[in-house]
C-alpha cells in the first residue's frame, strides 16, 4: 500500500482532506490563491512570449506543457482542497471502467467567499483564454501553436469538469443529509 503524510492509502485514493484545513477561521488564504494563479499565469506568459524569449517552438511547447501539468496537479490536489474544500480523482479498475471519486468538506470548515470566488473565476476563465488562443492559432494557420493551446486547454478543461462533478456530488450529499435529518425529527 502507498503511504502519504503518514497515512496508509487504499485503492490508490489520496489521503483524506484535513478537517480544519489551511488557514481556517474563514480568513482569506492569499498564498493559496497566489499558487492557484501562479502556474496558469506562467504557462500563459510562456506561450505568449515563448517564441521571443526562447527562440523557438520546441522549448516553448515543453515549458508550457510542463507548467500546465504542474498547474493541473496543483489545482486538483492543493488549491481546490484549501480554497473550496473539494477534491476529486479518477481511476480505472482492472476491468477498464473509469470511476470518479469526490471529497467535500464544506460543512466541516469555513470557506471564505473571496477564496471561493477567486478559485471558481480563475478555474472557468483560464480554459476560455486557452480556447480563444487555440481558435486564433487555427484561424491564422499556426497548427503547431494550435496543438499547444489544445494541450493546455485540455488540462484546464479536465479540472473544470472534475470540480463541476465534485460540486454536484457535494450538493447531492448535502441534500440527502438534510432530507434524512428532516425525516428523523
Amino acid at each position: 500500500m502507498a503511504r502519504a503524510s503518514g497515512r496508509q492509502l487504499r485503492g490508490g485514493a489520496p489521503p483524506p482532506l484535513p478537517s480544519g484545513g489551511g488557514g481556517g477561521g474563514g480568513a482569506p488564504q492569499l498564498k493559496t490563491v497566489a499558487a492557484h494563479l501562479l502556474f496558469k499565469s506562467l504557462a500563459l506568459v510562456a506561450y505568449l512570449l515563448g517564441n521571443s524569449l526562447f527562440g523557438g517552438y520546441v522549448l516553448t511547447f515543453v515549458l508550457v506543457t510542463l507548467l500546465s501539468a504542474v498547474d493541473f496537479w496543483t489545482v486538483k490536489n492543493v488549491t481546490g482542497r484549501l480554497l473550496v474544500g473539494l477534491r476529486w480523482w479518477n481511476y480505472i479498475d482492472e476491468a477498464g471502467t473509469s470511476h470518479w471519486r469526490f471529497e467535500s468538506h464544506e460543512g466541516d470548515r469555513v470557506i471564505h467567499s473571496q477564496d471561493s470566488n477567486a478559485f471558481w473565476v480563475v478555474l472557468f476563465v483560464t480554459p476560455v483564454i486557452w480556447l480563444v488562443l487555440a481558435i486564433a492559432a487555427f484561424v491564422t494557420f499556426n497548427f503547431m501553436w494550435g496543438l499547444l493551446t489544445l494541450v493546455a486547454f485540455g488540462l484546464n478543461a479536465v479540472n473544470v469538469m472534475g470540480y463541476i462533478k465534485c460540486k454536484k456530488d457535494a450538493g447531492t450529499k448535502l441534500s440527502a443529509l438534510a432530507g434524512s435529518m428532516g425525516g428523523s425529527m
